[in-house]
């Protein structure tokens, strides 16, 4: 008999009231059954156990309904145990073999027809399909040796901005620091009395060369980050005429000098 007439004669030998009043489901049920049943009769068992196994896969499938893989196996090993006489060895371990492959890699497929899930309409929604913008033209673009010249002199305005942040900023430190110095040399000066001539020069000396020190040492700094700033320059220039990657700016390193006291 073909297929589709071998599962409606199997289906009037049962009562199928597992899932009654659900045709869809219910058919589903008489296919399960009908595979394994007519995988028992071409491994050739006897027609006692074929009976046998219709009964047991059709009350097994229900029971699966939640079970993890594991349990699905131990579930499909006990009920193939309750076969009698007794399945032989081999058999027994084709019958759990083929039943566990026809479930086990369908089986959240299985899951949702148990929970009666395979009825449920995927919900679809339509999307707009957005094309690529239009491409301008070419008479309207920028030409990419000119936009990189562009995107340079972009970064080498920024550097430029930032050094000279830092060139101010530190003008303004160093104008601090002298104030500072020369708060403290007029607070150190005596509020009454007289100074000999030794100790003015002394103070002047320790006043004017505290102010040099902060002068040379602001100097230093600013050179050094002009120094940076022409490099930067000087190596984006090069970088257009060898189509060379510009270079990170040197970084220099001001260690501040005492200057050497003259004598007078």
């Amino acid at each position: 008999m073909k297929r589709d007439e071998g599962i409606e004669r199997l289906s009037a030998c049962f009562h199928w009231t597992e899932f009654d009043g659900d045709d869809k489901r219910q058919y589903l049920h008489q296919q399960f059954v009908y595979d394994n049943v007519m995988f028992a009769v071409t491994r050739g068992l006897s027609w006692s156990a074929v009976g046998q196994v219709a009964n047991i896969t059709k009350d097994l499938l229900p029971k699966l309904k939640g079970l993890k893989t594991s349990e699905v196996i131990c579930l499909a090993k006990d009920h193939l145990s309750l076969i009698e006489p007794r399945l032989s060895t081999a058999h027994h371990a084709v019958l759990l073999d083929y039943i566990v492959k026809t479930y086990v890699p369908h089986q959240r497929l299985y899951q949702a027809f148990l929970n009666g899930e395979a009825g449920l309409r995927r919900i679809r929604c339509e999307l707009e399909i957005e094309c690529p913008p239009h491409p301008w033209p070419l008479s309207e673009g920028t030409d990419a040796v000119e936009l990189e010249q562009q995107r340079d002199l972009k970064e080498l305005s920024l550097a430029q901005s930032r050094k000279e942040a830092e060139i101010k900023e530190l003008k303004e430190t160093a104008e601090a620091q002298m104030m500072a110095a020369l708060r403290a040399s007029l607070e150190s000066l005596p509020c009454e009395g007289w100074m000999s001539r030794q100790e003015v020069e002394e103070l002047l000396r320790s006043f004017l060369q505290s102010q040099g020190d902060i002068i040379m040492e602001a100097l230093m700094k600013e050179v050094c980050l002009t120094e940076d700033l022409l490099s930067q320059k000087s190596q984006l220039v090069q970088r257009h005429l060898t189509n060379q990657p510009v270079l990170p700016g040197k970084n220099c390193v001001v260690t501040p000098t005492k200057s050497k006291k003259k004598r007078s």
